[in-house]
């Protein structure tokens, strides 16, 4: 039996909902529409928990579709000019639905998540497009401005939580609804028996377990570093992504729930930031983050606050607990335990 291995490259404070649009793009929506189809299924799987959700990605599955896009994009700019038009347009429809904010109405709820699966298999062709380091430079210059500029995540989780409001769900169990429920939206009592996990494969494949559980039962599946950390060490290292030295009691921040936690001088510690910790990151000395490189959004917000940032660590958030005293020495890229 081949084992299908998956990296955690994104942690997320965003709804399965949003998700599951996203991998079902990959699934159906590349392949109706243009044709491509991976022969190493599945693309993604998610798991989410009360705390945030993960994004677990096959890399041998996204590794063909970049392949596919690298042929197209060398031979012309047409085809991703055209992606990139059409995501446009469509943009300007789901902005609109930004702008009314929730809405417990069912036709706009259709309307709206119909715009956003169109748009978000667009955003699959320019985005693995953009961070494919082959791709050409020509290409790359026609996408680039979308990746430095887009909010599509952010906005349209923020969206769906305010529709899930209206239509009188609990803002904190927002993320545990699947796609197939909204604007369905399944009891508390339901919604609270899955905060331990729900792991969904490739957007229909649904397992209500904890991630570690569906793993033991599913060998087929390798997860990367999902072992626990049986040793604390002394000190983490990383990617630099902006340069400085500062001590700090340090705060977990997995989700918008955890910002009001964060003191001045705090130090964040966080799988991932998103523009919903912007005023949390405002109050903090430095950012340590699990995932992403010197691009991610944390990177890019310690450059223009000018805060020390410390990226890819893996274990931060496992290894460091609220209050401990920390060094994040980002001249040199690692995170040293005070006490």
């Amino acid at each position: 039996m081949e084992k299908i291995v998956l990296q955690k490259n994104y942690s997320r404070d965003f709804t399965l909902i949003l998700e599951q649009l996203w991998v079902g793009a990959f699934k159906r929506n590349i392949k109706a529409e243009y044709g491509f189809e991976t022969p190493y299924p599945p693309y993604v799987v998610l798991h989410v928990t009360d705390e945030n959700l993960e994004i677990w990605e096959h890399e041998k599955a996204i590794g063909s579709f970049q392949d596919w896009l690298l042929e197209k994009n060398t031979v012309s700019t047409d085809f991703l000019r055209q992606i990139v038009r059409e995501y446009e347009d469509l943009m300007a429809v789901i902005e609109g639905h930004w702008k009314r904010g929730g809405t417990k109405d069912l036709e706009t709820i259709a309307e709206y998540l119909a715009a956003s699966e169109k748009a978000v298999t667009l955003f699959c062709i320019w985005y693995y497009s953009c961070i494919d380091e082959r791709t050409p430079e020509t290409a790359q210059a026609i996408a680039r401005p979308l990746r430095e500029k887009d909010e599509f995540f952010a906005k349209n989780d923020k969206h769906i939580k305010d529709c899930v409001v209206a239509l009188g769900g609990k803002r904190e169990l927002a993320n545990l609804i699947l796609l197939s429920e909204f604007p369905n939206i399944p009891s508390e009592e339901t919604l609270r028996a899955r905060t331990s996990g729900v792991v969904v494969v490739d957007a229909d494949e649904v397992f209500f377990s904890p991630l570690p559980q569906f793993a033991a039962e599913h060998p087929e599946y390798v997860f990367e570093d999902l072992q626990p950390i049986t040793e604390t060490p002394k000190e983490l290292s990383g990617s630099i992504a902006y340069k400085g030295s500062v001590t700090g009691r340090v705060r977990v921040v997995k989700n918008v729930r955890a910002m009001d936690g964060v003191h001045d001088g705090d130090i964040i510690v966080s799988p991932m930031t998103t523009p919903d910790f912007i005023a949390a990151m405002r109050r903090a000395a430095a950012f340590v983050t699990d995932e992403g490189g010197i691009m991610c959004h944390a990177a890019i917000v310690a450059r223009e606050m000018k805060k020390p940032c410390i990226t890819g660590t893996k274990f931060a958030t496992q290894v460091l607990r609220d209050g401990d005293l920390v060094e994040v020495d980002a001249d040199r890229g690692v995170v040293r335990i005070l006490k």
